[in-house]
């Protein structure tokens, strides 16, 4: 229609302008044809063009979706687009989603739905985040969830989503771009796992680790042992330089840090001691190891510390204890040596060198020269000082010894050692050593040859005053017969006219008379029982000893029973003895001890109502103990010394008969036995007799 009202419009127009301007009709009509050929080539061109530049287009346009379709077909990204009703039915998906094992008919035409092949888990989420982008926005938004492939495994997609809405804002369309990111979730939790492992491995290791940027020297991260070995909190450290970490101590050196970081920058791996600070102020010793590393393209110190203030503490009290043990040896004359049976290598101390005339300067001798050049062989021991270098240099085992030697006159004259050679011992590492040690015994030396010279003296004395001792003891002897027999033989004689003068003139004598007898046959059983005591305590050193095991509670009870009738069944005994508890010693010494001991607790507490006399004994681990205590009269302990010693009394004759010499008796046997007594008491509250042998 356009076209013809042109034409139209253009032939009157022209037609007019051709008559107005040319009045010959042959030039008019030959205007004319011109005319009609220009409005046909005009008309050519115009619709060439017409169709040319809309043809060209579409086949650009062509072109261009065969590319992208080629492009998409090829792109990891499927292409979707929901229709904004129930079920989001899909309304165009791109053909690559047969990548998946999906049907795209199958989607188009509903026969699959889509949300039914998102996994169960994940389904709600979905629905519930659409529906709330649907209602509030935003229009663009990415989901992440997992998408069931035709072959029915699962891979995990990344949605990103956009909202197309009409005029009124409802969604008509949603579209969606979607890629497989399986692989990097999985890489990702890779990274996170190892992540884990790593920041586990690292917080866990023992050793201190800080990591510091070598540009700006500041600290990027570091574990819980640098955390506890500072007493930081992590964020608290990452605050800190290695100013605030460093003892502010003499040593500290502000440049010498300084170096060690420039030297690290090079690349050299640094190991040194440090001193570091604590959170609290106090200073303490690490060996730091620092090595520059590059971590995610950047470059590190990677710093690891590890505490050594106890390293440091046991050095510093074994270099007192060396100290110690040189001035011991200094001041005990004595020097140590050390020999390595591996390699040979001899070591001597400081004092060793001094004590064989030798400066410090001399050198570490050899094995050999130590064999040869200071002792002399002939000497008392030196033979088998000889014997044992051989055997070392040989590299044989020989057992500790201790040796005699002298010195040689050209190393100091008139010098004696006693030398001591240990046996092997094996270090951690499998090398065997031999230790011993060399004292100057001069002066006991030439003190034992001044004893050896007494002692050769002494020889005559001491036969001379033993043969006085023999005379002595024979005398003894010859007086406890005079005793037993010269002095008893007058007593029996008084005691049996006391007798007579009893039996033929009783009836002649008045009361006081008969006083006077009685006090005569007293005074005699009195002097019998002293004479007795005095026999059994001078007797008592000379006595053989007769060791064998004895049951203690049966001897007691045998002791018992061999006493005064009367006055045991009127007290009370009590025995607190294991009948099983047996000791070896001498029986007679024993039941003697024990005899003296019950007839005091019996006597002492014959006042009582009742007397009471315990006996104890128990076995210990080194000793046996014996304890006899009773309820009489006691004593004060002021005098708890002289109670042993002979014809000492606390208490009148009258009263309590006796001769004074029970107790001594009772020590002297005790002491012979190796044991030793004891007393405890109190006057009114009785007396205890604590009694210790050795097993």
């Amino acid at each position: 229609m356009i076209y013809l009202v042109f034409g139209l419009v253009w032939i009157a127009l022209s037609d007019r302008a051709l008559l107005w301007m040319v009045d010959d009709v042959v030039l008019l009509a030959q205007m004319q044809t011109l005319k009609g050929w220009a409005y046909v080539a005009v008309t050519a061109i115009g619709l060439f063009l017409l169709v040319y530049y809309p043809l060209r287009a579409r086949d650009r346009a062509s072109r261009e979706a065969c590319r992208l379709t080629g492009i998409v077909e090829r792109s990891p990204v499927v292409a979707v687009e929901w229709a904004a009703t129930r079920g989001w039915p899909v309304t165009y998906v791109s053909p690559n989603i047969a990548r998946w094992g999906l049907d795209r008919s199958s989607l188009l035409r509903g026969d699959l739905n889509y949300a039914d092949l998102i996994h169960p888990d994940d389904i709600e989420r979905i629905v519930g985040e659409v529906a709330a982008h649907i209602d509030r926005g935003p229009d663009r938004y990415t989901q992440v969830y997992r998408l069931r492939r035709g072959h029915g495994d699962w891979i995990w997609l990344e949605d990103r989503t956009w909202l197309t809405r009409d005029d009124q804002g409802q969604v008509i369309r949603i579209h969606g771009l979607l890629l497989d990111v399986t692989e990097r979730l999985r890489a990702e939790q890779d990274l996170r796992d190892s992540e884990t492992r790593f920041r586990a491995i690292f917080d866990n290791v023992q050793e201190a680790i800080l990591l510091q940027d070598l540009d700006t020297e500041a600290l990027i991260e570091v574990n819980a042992a640098a955390e506890q070995m500072y007493g930081y909190s992590r964020s608290e450290l990452l605050d800190c330089n290695v100013d605030d970490l460093s003892a502010d101590e003499t040593g500290f050196d502000v440049q010498r840090q300084k170096a060690l970081m420039e030297r690290a920058r090079r690349g050299e791996q640094l190991v040194f001691e440090w001193r570091a600070r604590h959170r609290d102020g106090h200073g303490f010793w690490v060996e730091a190891n620092l090595k520059a590393t590059e971590i995610a393209g950047e470059r590190l110190l990677l710093v690891t510390l590890r505490n050594i203030e106890a390293r440091k503490q046991a050095e510093t009290a074994l270099a007192r204890q060396v100290d110690r043990l040189s001035q011991a040896e200094r001041h005990a004359g004595l020097g140590s040596w050390e020999f390595i049976l591996e390699t040979r290598e001899m070591w001597w101390s400081d004092r060793l060198y001094g004590l064989l005339g030798q400066e410090a300067h001399y050198g570490t001798p050899t094995l050999e020269a130590f064999a040869r050049d200071f002792f002399d062989l002939d000497s008392e021991d030196g033979a088998s000082f000889s014997t044992a270098m051989e055997a070392l240099l040989a590299g044989a085992e020989l057992g500790p010894r201790r040796l005699l030697l002298r010195a040689l006159p050209v190393v100091r004259e008139g010098a004696w050692f006693s030398l001591t050679i240990e046996a092997p011992v094996e270090r951690a590492d499998g090398v065997h050593y031999v230790q011993g040690t060399v004292l100057e015994v001069s002066e006991l030396k030439r003190n034992e040859m001044e004893l050896r010279n007494l002692n050769a003296t002494l020889e005559q004395r001491v036969a001379e005053r033993t043969a006085s001792l023999q005379a002595l003891n024979q005398e003894l002897e010859s007086f406890s017969y005079a005793v037993s027999h010269d002095l008893k033989a007058p007593l029996r004689g008084i005691e049996g006219y006391s007798q007579l003068l009893e039996a033929d003139y009783a009836d002649q004598l008045e009361g006081e008379g008969k006083a006077f007898i009685r006090n005569i046959r007293n005074g005699v059983a009195q002097m019998h029982e002293l004479i007795s005591d005095l026999l059994a305590y001078s007797r008592m050193e000379r006595r053989p000893l007769e060791e064998r095991e004895v049951g203690v509670r049966a001897l007691v009870e045998e002791v018992l029973a061999s006493m005064d009738s009367g006055l045991r069944k009127r007290a009370e005994v009590k025995l607190e003895i294991d009948p099983d508890l047996r000791f070896v010693s001498d029986p007679d010494g024993l039941a003697l001890i024990l005899r003296n001991l019950l007839e005091n607790g019996l006597k002492f507490s014959a006042e009582r109502d009742p007397p009471k006399v315990t006996v104890q004994a128990e076995s210990r681990s080194a000793t046996l103990g014996i304890s006899v205590r009773d309820n009489g009269i006691g004593f004060d302990m002021a005098f708890q010394d002289r109670i042993f010693d002979i014809f000492q009394r606390l208490n009148r004759a009258e009263a309590y008969p006796g001769t004074g010499v029970g107790l001594a008796l009772v020590r002297r046997a005790v002491h012979r036995l190796g044991g030793e007594i004891r007393a405890e008491s109190e006057p009114g509250e009785g007396a205890t007799f604590h009694i210790e042998f050795p097993r």
